[in-house]
């Protein structure tokens, strides 16, 4: 059986979002390969190249959204490479009881709260 591969789009502040999303996944055993182009080069066209080649080897994207996250201009650039990709997408509020500002391009009826119940559920629908 077909395993999803998941992009993650983030800021480098909720890394520890990333962190307890992949630690989760592996503890539950879950089946997902998570990959993300955490930005340590400048914001360019060859980050966005290789940036683009990566989301091509997904399912789709997860936008992990904190309180700047709508102020992140690679996020916005990740969503929309997504949706231009055709693949799937969703948004988490990494914090519990928050709901933080949505990145330009990820429809509102596509975010949900930290609940990997809801996680799960949404990643198999991806194979």
């Amino acid at each position: 059986m077909e395993h999803p591969r998941a992009f993650i789009s983030f800021r480098m502040e909720d890394r520890w979002a990333r962190d307890f999303l992949r630690e989760h996944a592996r503890n539950a055993k879950d089946e997902v390969e998570f990959i993300d182009y955490s930005i340590q080069d400048p914001f360019d066209s060859s980050w966005k190249n290789k940036c683009k080649l990566r989301i091509a080897e997904t399912k789709g994207t997860i936008v992990l959204i904190g309180a700047t996250t709508y102020q992140s201009e690679p996020v916005e650039w990740e969503i929309k490479e997504t949706l231009e990709q055709g693949h799937q997408i969703f948004g988490i509020q990494v914090n519990d009881g928050e709901t933080h500002p949505l990145p330009k391009g990820i429809p509102s009826e596509s975010v949900i709260r930290w609940d990997f119940t809801q996680i799960s559920s949404r990643l198999s629908t991806w194979v």
